[in-house]
C-alpha cells in the first residue's frame, strides 16, 4: 500500500508540473504576441514619421525652386541695354495743410550718408555721395518743422525711431531729432536721447551746444562774417590775425576763429590768443569756434602735471576752451591738476554767455579761397528782400558764395522759396553757392524746395 502511495504521490507531482509548464507556455506565448504586436506598431510609426519627413522635405524643395524662379527669372540683361530709369515723382506735392508745392519741379535726391563726412575735391567745393531717392517722411517732418509744427514734429521723430525701418537712413532720423531738441533748448531730452544713442551705435552721441537756441545776437542779424584761419604753429606770429579782429571788433559782432590747421602751439601764442579770446568775452561779441577740441588736445601735450613752467599761459588757455565748449567735467580734472602744479586754488568753471561753439567740419574753405563767410540769422522768416540783397552783395565779391548757416534754427516755407528764385540767378555765370553747417532739419526743407539743384547742402557733422 505504502508503495503504491508513493507511484501516486509521483504522478501527482508530475500533473502538477504539466500545469506549471503549461502555464509559462501561455504566457510566453501572450508576450511573444505583445511584442510582436509592439514591433509592427512602431515599425508603421516609424515608417509614418519617415513619409511625414519625406513630405515636408518635397514640399521645402518646392517653395525654394518657386522663391529661385522668382527671383532668377529676370532675363538677363545685353551689354548694351541700359538701365531701367526710375519714374519720377509726381510735379506737385500736397502739403498736411493744403498747400501744394507748384512749379519748384523735383529736387535732387537727399544726402543718406552713415555720417555726413564731406570730401573736399576743389577749391572751395565739396562732394558727398547720395541716396537713390529722398524719404517721403523727412520732407514731411522738414515741412512741418518750417511750420513750427513742434508737437507734431517730434512725435513723427520717436515713432521712426522706435519702428527702426529705414536701414542707414535711421541715422539721419536721429541727427534731426538731436537737431530738434538743440534748436528748441532741451537739453534733458537731448541727453536721454544720447544715452539711447551710444547703446544703439556703440559710438561717441552728439554734444549739447550752449546758448545756441538762445543766442545774444538779434535774430535777425546777417552779414559777412570775419575769419581767422590759423594755421602752422600757434605762436607769436599770431599777431597779425588779432589785430584783424581788433580792427573789425567794433563793427562786427561776430567772429569765426578756425584752428583746425594749428599743427604745433607754443606759450607765446597761448598768451595773445588767451587775451583776445578774454577781450571779446568782455566786449559782448560772438565767436564761432571750429577745432577747439583739437586745438586743446595740442595744448594738453605740452603741460605737464607737476612741472611748473614759467609760464603759466598754455594752462589757462586749455581751460577757457574747455569752459567754451562747455567741458564742464574736463574742465574741473584739468582745474585740479593746474592747482596741483602751481599750488593755487583752482578756477571755476563759468558757463559760456556771449560764445557760440561751432562743430563744424575742418578745412572745407580751400586756402587759396577767402575764409569769409556770409552768416544767416538765427530764423528766417517772413520777406527775405533785406537779407537776399546782402547775400547778393557778397557774391560779387567772393567766390564760391560761403553761406554760414551754424547759427540758423529754422526757415520758413515761404522764405525758402524766396531764397531758392533770389538765389538762382547768381549761378548764371559759373558762380558756386554753399550751403555749410546746415541742421539736419533745415538741410531737409532746402532739399524740398530745390535748392540742392543750384547749391551744395551741407549738414553740420556728427
Amino acid at each position: 500500500m505504502g508503495i503504491f502511495s508513493f507511484f501516486k504521490k509521483n504522478d501527482a507531482k508530475k500533473a502538477s508540473l504539466t500545469d506549471e509548464q503549461e502555464t509559462l507556455r501561455k504566457k510566453r506565448d501572450e508576450d511573444a504576441a505583445r511584442l510582436a504586436t509592439t514591433t509592427e506598431m512602431g515599425r508603421q510609426n516609424s515608417q509614418q514619421q519617415r513619409e511625414i519627413a519625406r513630405a515636408t522635405a518635397l514640399k521645402i524643395d518646392a517653395i525654394e525652386s518657386e522663391m529661385a524662379f522668382d527671383i532668377f527669372n529676370e532675363p538677363e540683361p545685353s551689354w548694351t541695354a541700359r538701365p531701367k530709369r526710375t519714374p519720377p515723382p509726381p510735379e506737385r506735392k500736397e502739403i498736411s495743410d493744403g498747400r501744394t508745392l507748384g512749379g519748384l519741379g523735383h529736387t535732387l535726391p537727399m544726402i543718406e550718408l552713415a555720417t555726413t563726412e564731406i570730401l573736399n575735391d576743389s577749391p572751395g567745393t565739396a562732394t558727398a555721395t547720395v541716396d537713390s531717392a529722398p524719404l517721403p517722411e523727412i520732407e514731411e517732418i522738414a515741412i512741418l518743422y518750417a511750420s513750427e509744427q513742434n508737437e507734431v514734429v517730434e512725435q513723427m521723430l520717436h515713432g521712426m525711431i522706435r519702428e527702426d525701418k529705414l536701414g542707414p537712413a535711421i541715422h539721419r532720423i536721429w541727427w534731426m531729432l538731436f537737431d530738434f531738441y538743440q534748436m528748441t533748448g532741451k537739453q534733458d531730452q537731448f541727453d536721454s536721447l544720447s544715452i539711447d544713442y551710444a547703446s544703439k551705435f556703440e559710438t561717441s552721441p552728439p554734444s549739447w551746444v550752449m546758448n545756441l537756441h538762445a543766442l545774444s545776437i538779434s535774430p535777425t542779424a546777417a552779414g559777412v562774417i570775419p575769419t581767422i584761419a590759423f594755421a602752422g604753429i600757434l605762436d607769436d606770429s599770431i599777431v597779425k590775425h588779432l589785430e584783424k579782429v581788433q580792427r573789425l571788433s567794433d563793427k562786427n559782432r561776430v567772429f569765426r576763429f578756425e584752428f583746425a590747421r594749428i599743427t604745433a602751439v607754443n606759450p607765446d601764442g597761448c598768451t595773445l590768443l588767451l587775451r583776445a579770446l578774454k577781450t571779446l568775452q568782455k566786449s559782448e561779441h560772438d565767436l564761432i569756434m571750429v577745432g577747439a577740441n583739437e586745438l586743446a588736445d595740442k595744448i594738453r601735450a605740452i603741460v605737464q602735471i607737476g612741472r611748473r613752467d614759467e609760464i603759466e599761459s598754455p594752462w589757462l588757455l586749455l581751460l577757457e576752451i574747455l569752459q567754451l565748449l562747455n567741458r564742464e567735467k574736463d574742465f574741473e580734472e584739468t582745474s585740479m591738476d593746474y592747482c596741483i602744479t602751481y599750488e593755487v586754488s583752482p578756477p571755476a568753471f563759468e558757463a559760456p554767455k556771449n560764445i557760440k561753439v561751432s562743430m563744424a567740419l575742418e578745412e572745407k574753405i580751400h586756402p587759396n579761397v577767402s575764409p569769409d563767410r556770409f552768416l544767416m540769422p538765427v530764423t528766417v522768416t517772413g520777406s527775405i528782400e533785406t537779407l537776399l540783397t546782402s547775400i547778393k552783395e557778397y557774391a560779387t565779391e567772393y567766390n564760391p558764395v560761403v553761406i554760414d548757416c551754424s547759427r540758423l534754427i529754422r526757415i520758413d516755407f515761404t522764405s525758402a522759396g524766396q531764397l531758392m528764385a533770389g538765389l538762382s540767378p547768381l549761378t548764371i555765370g559759373g558762380r558756386r553757392i554753399e550751403f555749410q553747417d546746415v541742421n539736419h532739419l533745415v538741410a531737409a526743407l532746402l532739399n524740398v524746395m530745390g535748392l540742392n539743384q543750384i547749391a551744395k547742402i551741407f549738414p553740420h557733422k556728427y
